[in-house]
């Protein structure tokens, strides 16, 4: 019988640290072929709307379709329901996961100063996937607003033991980072890449809409490294990229897929002094993927609750 696993349970089966390696591992997959992704689609009714997305998953047995208010995850060998999870926190998890693949292969291993633009929830999960797969001592946080960015410092330094430091421009924020992250949904670039320094991972999370771009043509211009989560979808939600290609500055070929940088088929740093770019538009065969996981571990632990069905 399928199971059903709410956000609550989601957030006792997987942290997200723990879905860097299981992100890592539909990558290879997918560089192996055995991943098929189907791209974000927004429906529109009278009133509001929902999105479609997912993919299939081979290695893991699993094929998923989310909803916006459900993922139903299906058994690729026996073709059943196998549970339906509601995919909010997995979403919120599983997007900071992959900036963490994107990390662990795309910045130098030494990297140790992260600079946050954003404060919002997505941020907390960006920093924790890129402290779990680098020496991370000092991260610095800019936004807009000085209360909230004082009030989440506090917070992420009290929870992840480390220096949480909020500062008062991006420009600060940028300065000697070894890692960049953009995790906003702003409508217009958050900071000059003039202000990067030679050898930054620069991580576009935020926006995954044609109308928005969080960095400018300069950064995508200085970066010798460019890679998407799924090159389908980003052609259609990438906003930096579609702006940079529709005036020249960018080309879709030089545009790689993060499965072919974890696979090693591309270098992820290019030189010690190389700019990298990781544009993350957040991917169906990721929630596939992360549910196939979650749901082995309910199934060990009793957690869900079984459906008639």
């Amino acid at each position: 019988m399928a199971l059903f696993i709410s956000n609550q349970d989601v957030q006792r089966l997987i942290t997200v640290a723990e879905c860097v390696p299981v992100l890592d591992d539909l990558f290879r997959q997918e560089a192996r072929g055995l991943v098929e992704n189907l791209p974000r689609r927004r429906i529109r009714f009278e009133q509001g709307g929902t999105t479609l997305m997912g993919g299939t998953v081979l290695g893991s047995h699993a094929h998923a379709v989310r909803h916006s208010t459900a993922t139903l995850l299906y058994n690729t060998e026996t073709g059943a329901l196998d549970a339906v999870i509601e995919p909010g926190t997995l979403a919120w998890i599983r997007t900071g996961a992959a900036s963490g693949v994107a990390a662990k292969y795309m910045s130098r291993e030494d990297a140790s100063t992260v600079g946050v633009i954003g404060t919002g929830r997505q941020a907390e999960t960006q920093i924790e996937a890129i402290c779990a797969v680098r020496p991370v001592s000092k991260v610095k946080v800019y936004s807009r607003d000085a209360d909230r960015r004082t009030a989440f410092a506090a917070k992420t330094e009290e929870r992840l033991r480390i220096e949480v430091v909020p500062v008062g421009s991006a420009q600060e924020c940028v300065a000697d980072s070894d890692i960049v992250v953009a995790i906003t949904t702003a409508r217009e670039p958050v900071f000059d890449g003039n202000d990067l320094d030679p050898g930054t991972l620069v991580v576009a999370a935020g926006s995954n809409s044609w109308q928005k771009r969080e960095i400018d043509e300069t950064t995508i211009r200085r970066s010798a490294l460019i890679a998407v989560d799924n090159m389908e979808q980003a052609k259609i939600e990438c906003g930096e990229l579609i702006w940079a290609a529709e005036r020249g500055a960018f080309r879709w070929g030089q545009a790689v897929e993060l499965h072919q940088v974890v696979s090693g088929h591309v270098p992820g740093r290019p030189s010690d002094d190389a700019i990298t770019l990781f544009e993350s538009q957040g991917i169906g065969i990721e929630d596939a993927a992360a549910s196939a996981y979650i749901l082995k571990k309910a199934r060990e632990q009793g957690i869900g609750v079984e459906l008639p069905f």
